[in-house]
Formats: C-alpha cells, sequence, structure tokens
C-alpha cells in the first residue's frame, strides 16, 4: 500500500494503523499491531459473556443476543478464532428449544411472540449456523408463509426500532430463510414461489425510510438476485450517506453508531462490496476507534419499552440490548475482513 494511498483515507493515527494492519492480509507481515484483530478478540469475548448470562435470565430466543451471537461466533470460528464450542451449541439449543415445544401452533402462525421479526432472525441465527432443516425450521418457515401480507410484506409486532420494526429487515430475513430452509416438500416449495414473488413486487413500491431500511432492502435485493442496476441504486444511496468519520447514522441529522455502521457495512459487503474498499476500511476504522475496552460497543436506545426492563448485565445500563446488538454487528462486519479457512 503507497503512501499517498494511506494518507487518502486516514486523518487520524487510528486510521494508518488500519490500513498497515489490512494492507498486510494475506503476505504474511505480522510485525505490526492489529488493532482489528484485537477489537475481534475482544468483541467475541463480550459475546459470549453476554449470551451466556442471558440464557440464565431468560427463557426464549432473542434477536439480540442469540441471533447475533450465533452468527458472529460460527463466521469467527471459521476464520480460525478460538471459539468456546460448548457456549455454540448452548446458544443454538436454546434457540430451538423456544419453539420445540408448540410446533403446531407455530406452523398455523401463532406462539411466537416476536412475531415475524422473531421467526425471521431465529432462521437466520441457525442457517448462520449451518443448522440442518428439521421440524422446528420447516414450522418457522410456515409461520412465515401463513404471516405473510397480502401486500407481500411481514410487518413487525411492535414499534422498537432499529432492530425491530422494519418490514424490511423481515423482508430480507424471511427470503433468506426461504432460500436455505425451503425444503424439497412441493407444496411448501410452490407456497415459498409465491410468497417470494410478492415480496419482490412489495420491494419494488415500498419506499425504505432509514438506515434500518435501506440496509436490509438491499440484503433483499441480492438475495432475489435483482437487476444489476436495482442492486448498485440501493448500494450506491448507502455509500453517500457514509459520515466523514467513517459510520452511518440510524437516521438522518444523528451521529453515526456502531449499529448503523455494522449493518450497512454487511449490507454492502453482501452486494458484492471488497473489505479493501475505502469504504468499506473507513467503516471499520470507525468501528475500531469507537469499541470500549470491555469490548462492547454502546449504542443509546431510541425505543419505548413494551416490557419490563431487566438487567442482563451487559455494558449500556437500560441500552444495552441495542449496544449488544451493535456489538453483533460491528464484530460481524469487522470478521468480513478476515478470510475463511
Amino acid at each position: 500500500m503507497k503512501a499517498r494511498d494511506q494518507t487518502s483515507w486516514c486523518r487520524l493515527g487510528v486510521l494508518l494503523a488500519l490500513g498497515l494492519a489490512l494492507g498486510a492480509v494475506g503476505q504474511g507481515r505480522g510485525a505490526e499491531p492489529d488493532p482489528i484483530q484485537g477489537a475481534l478478540e475482544k468483541g467475541l469475548r463480550r459475546l459470549e459473556e453476554g449470551s451466556g448470562n442471558y440464557v440464565k435470565n431468560r427463557k426464549c430466543f432473542s434477536c439480540h443476543h442469540q441471533a447475533l451471537t450465533l452468527r458472529a461466533l460460527t463466521a469467527a470460528q471459521k476464520r480460525g478464532f478460538a471459539i468456546d464450542g460448548k457456549r455454540l451449541e448452548e446458544q443454538r439449543a436454546f434457540s430451538v428449544n423456544t419453539f420445540a415445544p408448540k410446533l403446531a401452533a407455530v406452523r398455523k402462525g401463532n406462539r411466537v411472540e416476536g412475531g415475524n421479526t422473531m421467526a425471521a432472525y431465529a432462521l437466520f441465527a441457525l442457517a448462520g449456523t449451518e443448522y440442518p432443516p428439521d421440524e422446528v425450521t420447516a414450522a418457522l418457515v410456515d409461520y412465515l408463509l401463513v404471516r405473510q401480507r397480502s401486500d407481500g410484506s411481514w410487518p413487525a409486532l411492535a414499534r422498537r426500532p432499529p432492530s425491530e420494526g422494519s418490514p424490511f429487515t423481515n423482508a430480507a430475513l424471511a427470503l433468506l430463510a426461504f432460500q436455505h430452509y425451503g425444503g424439497k416438500d412441493a407444496e411448501r416449495l410452490a407456497r415459498i414461489k409465491n410468497a417470494t414473488t410478492r415480496a419482490k413486487e412489495w420491494l419494488q413500491s415500498a419506499q425504505p425510510k432509514d438506515t434500518e431500511d435501506r440496509a436490509f432492502a438491499l440484503r433483499a435485493l441480492v438475495t432475489l438476485e435483482a437487476a444489476a442496476s436495482e442492486i448498485e441504486k440501493a448500494r450506491a444511496t448507502l455509500v453517500k450517506e457514509q459520515h466523514e468519520d467513517g459510520s452511518w447514522a440510524q437516521l438522518p441529522g444523528k451521529p453515526g453508531d456502531a449499529y448503523a455502521t455494522g449493518i450497512v457495512l454487511l449490507a454492502l459487503r453482501e452486494a458484492g462490496m471488497k473489505p479493501t474498499d475505502a469504504v468499506y476500511r473507513k467503516g471499520v476504522a470507525y468501528l475500531v476507534k469507537t469499541q470500549r475496552p470491555d469490548g462492547a460497543w454502546l449504542v443509546e436506545t431510541r425505543s419505548r419499552p413494551v416490557q419490563v426492563f431487566f438487567d442482563n448485565g451487559d455494558p449500556g445500563g437500560k441500552s444495552q440490548f441495542i449496544s449488544f446488538a451493535a456489538t453483533g454487528w460491528a464484530v460481524l462486519a469487522l470478521l468480513e475482513t478476515r478470510s475463511v479457512r
């Protein structure tokens, strides 16, 4: 990497260090400290600890603690990180056991407390661990098929932004689940084809309102293998919204944060952006710079409580759940700078 290339995006010392670390990937140079590696190791430990505490405090799957932990730990394991295998299996079993006792009701579109968002995130989590299709995944797919609206969307039960409330998030994860867990049953496959067609029509007419919507709309377009022009337009819109410090904000006029930055980086990655791209590197630099020493990224909640708060012991106080989700997305985004072994 030439000095002038580094200077073009490195305005702070940490950015320069990051440029050197990224340039050394795949070239066998280990002399320079690698801040990304350190951030990943701290973030992974934070996810392991927080998810371990969660299963002691609660009895059902959560999108923030199980889904993102399962995805991150599995992705890290594939990249050579030392992961607690027992913790990984504990989280997966906990997720499956949330739904296993009530499959008949789930198939009919009932008994999933978090509605479409919970069902879609559960399948997203299991797919990330390469969990094989079974009666649980089939029931959750049926749930999403039953709950799809006539307009092709999957609305959320509650408005708890940013991670719950966006029909674009639900659509992106539902479409991905259909691809992964569609199975071979002809009747179900026909229903999935119909649901996918209606979802595509909805996506073509719906207007994203915030960063969550735009990031997951892009992911949905990629899953649907939409026209290259559509994908590029959605990708370019997100790129233009990157702040000077490398971050993205949840809402216009607000400061950037790790949650928004993580989901956008991963959406851009899904759409073909390389981790060595200047846009991606700036986002990575922001994440490394804003991580706390305990491995967490803190994000202030903007949701109105819909249930009694409980303290899981994670950093962030009453903002700990969105902060835990932000930590999961940030770790996943950073992991994309590492090659699968």
